[in-house]
């Protein structure tokens, strides 16, 4: 944190030395200055301000109470001042802004450790008399000018805004005043939004790039992203474009993803070819703590895991690996359950009529187990998912519905599993990590949306159904002539 302010003082020194600034930008720069210096001070003080987010939110806070005095020449042109600077002054037009309630009077906006009552009772100015000061000045403006322009706000925002202020109210109300009054309405000119879609054409350089992705391999994470948008697919998948980088301070969705992922292999790995017991569950789930706060050091090395926002995601890392291994243990109670893979990598050439070069498909299968005999794909998902996400009603929508991905991909595992193990009759779902329930999630197939009746079972037809929708979607891909077309819903 002291590094980063001193390279904000050198910044805002650097500025302030170039030609041709304008007075109200020197005093921004001189404020800023005096913000970086308290909080130098307050770093030397209280030396557990270690990281860069509370370091930005006092910025912020002490940049937010920071005001910026306009400086003009008093004998001409416009002049603005604050309230108080019109005392024993006279304008022949003047012009008030913000004068919405909690703006202009401020009512109880002053933060005071002293409560109202006992300043009453002591006699200590309350915001009342700071309200009638601000009143009297308000008035006493209007009286000598011959225009008044009085601007309120609508909307409501930061500052408060979307009532009238009593003053105008006052004005508006009053016999005396009523007939000089004239109310018109500004509204902002909004931009229209621009509908137009990005397309991007397959040059020479695409066409090299997505034969490269073909022998590399498609995992379903890659085709998904395809069906969502072809552009995310393009600059993520084929030109290399992936978001920046930023350094965690405290636990991410992504990085607590992968905690869960580690932590259930690291649990489960002893069982590989074994049946689960409940004795053997129990004495892993023992382990859990220990092992949270050993990955997490892994992902956060010398940095405190214990404490702040970490300390609270290591006790729900370990709430949600608990829950499900209290679910396995009553599973395994009245069910064979054998663990066959964890976290498997598949690699297979996947020739598509109509494509030349060599196509591979790839991905990674968090577990595969046997369940009373029968075989499972299970992945692992630490977000919501609904059971809707996981049918197919119409093969059709598999490749063109965003909402369909994770269907998609259970039928992707399930496919490279197939090539390697040929069997006929496999169960695949998902585990909801926050909430695993009874137990995974079954992809199905469905006749009509609203049936109640389903097949969870994937068969040699289930297969070669998502095989036709599969190559659909690769030859597309690959066809020079189908532009990466953005889709905007």
């Amino acid at each position: 944190p002291e590094e980063f302010l001193n390279d904000g003082q050198a910044l805002l020194k650097e500025l302030r030395q170039k030609e041709g600034i304008d007075p109200i930008s020197m005093q921004g720069y001189l404020q800023m200055e005096q913000v970086l210096l308290e909080l130098k001070a307050s770093i030397k003080s209280f030396p557990h301000i270690n990281d860069l987010k509370a370091l930005k939110s006092m910025l912020l806070e002490l940049l937010g109470s920071k005001s910026v005095d306009f400086v003009g020449n008093p004998g001409q042109g416009l002049q603005i001042m604050g309230m108080l600077e019109s005392r024993n002054l006279d304008f022949e037009t003047v012009i008030i802004t913000s004068v919405n309630e909690g703006i202009l009077p401020a009512g109880k906006t002053v933060n005071s450790f002293i409560p109202f009552d006992v300043k009453r009772e002591l006699g200590l100015p309350t915001y009342k008399e700071k309200d009638a000061v601000y009143t009297y000045h308000f008035y006493r403006i209007l009286q000598r000018a011959k225009k008044v322009i009085l601007c309120y706000n609508t909307e409501p925002d930061v500052l408060e805004g979307g009532e009238m202020s009593r003053l105008i109210f006052q004005l508006t109300t009053d016999p005396n005043t009523v007939p000089f009054v004239k109310r018109e309405i500004a509204t902002p000119k909004v931009p229209l939004k621009d509908n137009t879609t990005a397309v991007v054409h397959k040059d020479p350089l695409i066409l090299d790039r997505i034969t490269a992705l073909c022998k590399k391999g498609f995992s379903p994470t890659a085709l998904t992203d395809y069906i969502r948008d072809p552009l995310t697919f393009l600059k993520r998948h084929i030109l290399g474009i992936q978001e920046p980088e930023e350094v965690e301070e405290s636990l991410e969705a992504r990085t607590f993803g992968t905690i869960i992922h580690n932590g259930l292999e690291v649990l489960y790995k002893p069982f590989l070819g074994q049946l689960l017991s409940p004795e053997a569950l129990e004495d892993q789930r023992k382990k859990i703590r220990p092992l949270v706060l050993s990955l997490m050091s892994e992902q956060f090395p010398g940095r405190a895991v214990l404490s702040g926002k970490n300390l609270i995601a290591s006790e729900v890392i370990a709430k949600y690996l608990d829950r499900f291994i209290e679910m396995e243990i009553k599973l395994s109670k009245e069910h064979e359950i054998r663990i066959l893979a964890l976290e498997k990598k598949f690699r297979t050439e996947y020739p598509i009529s109509g494509i030349q070069q060599q196509v591979f498909l790839k991905g990674t299968l968090d577990r595969i187990d046997e369940y009373d005999g029968q075989i499972r794909i299970l992945d692992y998902k630490t977000g919501t998912v609904k059971t809707s996400e996981v049918e197919i009603v119409s093969w059709d929508s598999l490749i063109s519905e965003k909402e369909q991905s994770k269907a998609f991909q259970l039928l992707c595992y399930t496919l490279l599993y197939g090539r390697e193990t040929p069997v006929n009759g496999i169960q695949a779902g998902i585990i909801p990590i926050k909430n695993p329930g009874n137990g995974p999630i079954k992809f199905a197939t469905k006749e009509k949306r609203n049936s109640r009746t389903k097949d969870s079972w994937i068969t040699k037809q289930v297969i070669q159904e998502f095989e036709d929708q599969l190559q659909k979607l690769i030859t597309e891909i690959c066809d020079p002539e189908i532009p990466f077309t953005e889709k905007t819903s």
